[in-house]
Formats: structure tokens, sequence, C-alpha cells
């Protein structure tokens, strides 16, 4: 019995081949590690480093709710005259003439506890053609201090700094969504790495799968023209080399998208010497990775996940709202009270006025006489202020309940919804590696019985569309083992990222993590 010229070798070398030919059958790219691909996506990303900026302004929002309690400082300069006609005597001014200037300079501040003080030198200078005798210039110095005090509404630092605090709580919300941002990048960066590394593999066994097919083509066309087999052996061949050509492209162009993407995620833009480069993955770890139980998932999840401290910051700002809330249905009782000391000088128009010489001086005399604390002046009351229907104060407080409670509701709401993440990124992983040892077997099987009948063709005994089948199966067989090993990886991508601890996993300590996040979670 004749023996075909097929090269049998050659077959199963190129099939039992497996990685190493990759590089040699799709075109030479530049191999990036997983680890630079997390580094660089999350140092570069427009969407990341655009809600990086709600830190800086969440802080700005802090100084600006802080800034109410800073020391003020006011002044104020005045002028005013004024002449009036008057039954005077023709020998006398038919009018009254006043004239006045002042000054007031001082500092106000504004309390935790709602006080509100204020401390302020006024000064005034005032001359007159009054007939009465008196000082002329007339210099007057004030020093008051005025505070006012809420008794009831507005009373007390949790009331009066419940903007601060909600300006630091939405910070501390901003830290929990950038960093679950980041968590969300690393996994999308993940996914889209293992896409690509899907896609180059695909691509190789669909060029290897090619390859058979022509090996085969040029061993039947040897053949036909020796005239052991028929036309037909040759046109199968063809037509499933044809085939096979169309599936290369096919791959192809998945492959090319999938780079797009993940270049995307990178931000490599035209210009970037990575932009005409064709990205290769590394090889991919096996079915020999470890992963947490369901309960301990669970539990991590819920205390590590950052979107679930972001909500319980939440219904934290809801309860400071409620209490200030409360605190607003109150009456309005206010302590006002004030004390003073005052100096009087000026020029004596007739200096036998009693008084006239001991108050004879320029302004710095009248200042000097407030210093002295002979002349004061006081005062104390109480003001009270009450809607009498009170209606918009009791409808913030039933609204800032409803608010509270929505955000309860929001919150089992997610931590539904990180159960359910985390049941079924466990399912895919432990689905995933049940895959991968099936498909092993599988493959195992599509090789052996691919030997054996490569075995019957050198002895005659098959033809080319067993032989095709058979490839096909093997192809199958690889690919659906390839399919297996990366649903497994993105399925413990999927489960750390749900359990919030996917940058942890990879050895990534971000920036904020170590220096402000981990703050608010002590």
């Amino acid at each position: 019995m004749l023996r075909t010229t097929i090269p049998v070798t050659f077959l199963l070398a190129l099939l039992l081949a497996g990685p190493v030919m990759a590089t040699d059958l799709a075109e030479a790219g530049q191999i990036l590690p997983l680890q630079e691909v997390l580094f660089r996506g999350l140092e570069v990303n427009f969407d990341l480093q655009a809600q990086r900026l709600n830190l800086p302004i969440s802080r700005e929002e802090i100084t600006v709710e802080a800034a109410r309690f800073d020391l003020m400082a006011h002044a104020a300069v005045s002028a005013a005259g004024e002449r009036t006609p008057t039954a005077a005597s023709s020998f006398t001014d038919p009018y009254d003439r006043r004239r006045q200037s002042g000054a007031t300079i001082g500092l106000g501040k504004e309390f935790h506890s709602g006080l509100d003080a204020r401390l302020s030198l006024e000064g005034s200078r005032l001359s007159n053609n009054a007939v009465t005798p008196g000082l002329d210039p007339e210099y007057r110095t004030y020093l008051l201090l005025d505070f006012t005090q809420p008794l009831l509404r507005d009373f007390g630092r949790a009331v009066n700094t419940t903007n601060l605090r909600l300006a630091d709580q939405r910070l501390q919300q901003a830290r929990f969504g950038y960093l679950d941002q980041a968590q969300r990048l690393a996994e999308e960066l993940e996914l889209s790495y293992f896409e690509l590394a899907r896609s180059h593999e695909i691509l190789r066994l669909r060029i290897e799968s090619r390859e058979l097919a022509r090996e085969l083509l040029a061993g039947n066309r040897d053949k036909f023209e020796a005239g052991i087999v028929p036309i037909t052996e040759v046109q199968e061949a063809e037509t499933a080399a044809a085939a096979r050509d169309e599936q290369v492209v096919v791959a192809r162009q998945q492959m090319e998208i999938a780079a797009n993407r993940l270049k995307k995620l990178l931000e490599i833009g035209h210009n970037d010497p990575l932009a005409a480069v064709l990205l290769q993955t590394e090889p991919l770890p096996g079915i020999e990775q470890v992963w947490p139980p369901l309960e301990t998932a669970l539990q991590t999840a819920l205390v590590a996940r950052p979107d679930l401290e972001r909500q319980r910051l939440e219904i934290a700002s809801r309860d400071l709202r409620l209490a200030y809330f409360q605190n607003q249905k109150l009456p309005r009782l206010d302590l006002a009270a004030s004390l003073g000391v005052n100096g009087l000088s000026g020029d004596a128009e007739d200096p036998a006025t009693p008084g006239a010489l001991a108050n004879r001086g320029d302004s710095w005399r009248s200042l000097d006489q407030a210093a002295s604390g002979d002349g004061y002046a006081w005062f104390a009351g109480l003001r009270f202020a009450y809607p009498l229907e009170n209606r918009a104060a009791a409808a913030n407080y039933r609204r800032a309940g409803h608010e509270k409670r929505q955000a309860l509701y929001t919150l089992k709401g997610l931590e539904s919804t990180v159960e359910t993440e985390v049941r079924n990124a466990l399912t895919a992983v432990e689905r995933g590696f049940e895959r991968v040892q099936v498909a092993e077997r599988f493959q195992q099987l599509a090789d052996i019985t691919l030997s054996q009948e490569m075995e019957r063709l050198s002895e005659g005994l098959t033809d080319t569309f067993r032989i095709l089948d058979f490839q096909a199966v093997v192809i199958e067989a690889r690919v659906r083992k390839a399919n297996a090993l990366i649903d497994f990886n993105a399925g413990l991508s999927r489960l750390y990222r749900a359990m919030g601890a996917n940058l942890e996993r990879r050895n990534i300590v971000h920036p904020l993590e170590d220096k402000e996040i981990q703050n608010v979670r002590n």
C-alpha cells in the first residue's frame, strides 16, 4: 500500500507547539505587563483625573465654611454737614451750622457657639455755631463691645458647625468616590487586558488552523499529481484553507479592536510612541490561583467597598441635617448686650463753663478719657421671635427625615447589589475553574483523536474531509480552553473588585490610600 507524502510530523509539531508559536505566527509587538498597564492607567486616565479634582474642590468648600468663623475687621469714615435758618436777631448768624465727621474701626467674630461679638472704636468731631456755651469743636471717643448670643435657635456648636461638618463629610465622600472609580478602572483595565490576551490567542489558533489546512492542501496537490487521490480531495482542502483565511481576518480584527480599547484606557494618543505598536500581553496565570470563600468575600466587601463607605457617610450627613432642622423649629430667643466707655474733649468757647477746662484738649484727650473709664454705657436685653405657624421649619425637618430614610434604603439596596456582585463573580470563578479542567480533558482527547486519524491518513485509511473535521475539533478545543482560562481570570478580577480589594491584590497602594483614605477608615 502506498504511503502519503504529507509531513505528519510537521502537522503534529504545529498542533503541539502551543504558546511558543504565538510570536512566530502573529506579528511581533511590545509586551506590556499587567502591572505596568494598571500603573499607567491609574496615573493617566482622564476620567480618573477628573474624579480626583473633586478632592481639592471639596477642600476649598471646607475652607469656605470655616471662613465663616474667621476674625473680621471693619472700618468706616463719614462726614455730614447741616445749615438751618433760624429766627435769630440781626446781630447773630441767621443759620444754625453743624458739621460732623467720624471714623470707626473694629473687629468682629462669630463663634461656634453662635455668639456674635464685635469690638469697635469710634471717634467723631462735631463743630457748630450754637449760642449755648460748650466745646467747639467737640471730640468724642467710644470703645464698644457688642455681642449677641442665641439661646434657642442657632444655639450651640453642633448647630452652627453643621455646614462645616457637611463639607468635611463631602470631602470624605469624594475620597471614597475617587477610590471607587480607581478600583473600577483597575477592573476595566484588567478585563481589557484579558480580552486582548484572548484575541491574541484566538488569532494564533486561527493562524495555526489555516497553516494546517494549507499543509493538507499542499499534500493533496502532490498526491493528485501523482494520481493517488481525486481532484475533490484538493478542492475540499482548498475550500477549508479559504474559510480559515476568513477566520484569521476576523480574529485579527477582534485583536485590533481589543488593542484599541486598551489604548483608550491608557490614554495612548496618536502622538504616543505606543500608538503604532502592536500590544502584546504577558502569559496569564493558570487555575492554581486561590480565592476566598463566599463568607470571607462578603465580609470583606461590606467593610472595604468604597461605595458602601460613601453611602454610609451620606447617611451621617443626613443625620447632621436632621439635627440642624430640628433646632430650626425652635423659637428665636437672643441675648443681646453691650458694654462701652466714652470720652469727651474739645476747645472751650467759655472757660467759665463748668467742666470745660477739665475736658479741654484734642481728639487724643477724648481717647485718654475713654481709657480712664469715667464715662461708660451698658445695655442688656432679650429678643424673641417666632413664626406663628412655623411651616417652613417643620417642612424642612420632615424633608430631612424623608431624605435620611431615602439614604438608608439606598444603602440597603447597595448592600444587596454588592452581595449579588460577589456571588456572581465567585460563581464565574468556580465555574471557570471547572471549565478549564474540562477543556483540558477535551483538548487532550481531541489531540489523541487527531493524532490517530493522522496515522490512518498516512496509511490511506481516511480522507481529507475527516482530517479537516478533526483539525477543527482540535482548534475548537484549544479555543474553549483559552476562553475558559480568560473567563476564570476575568472572574477573579470581578470578584476582587466586588470585594473592594483589587488594588491590594495587585500590590497597588494608590497615592490617596496611604495618606488620606486610610485616615478616613480609621
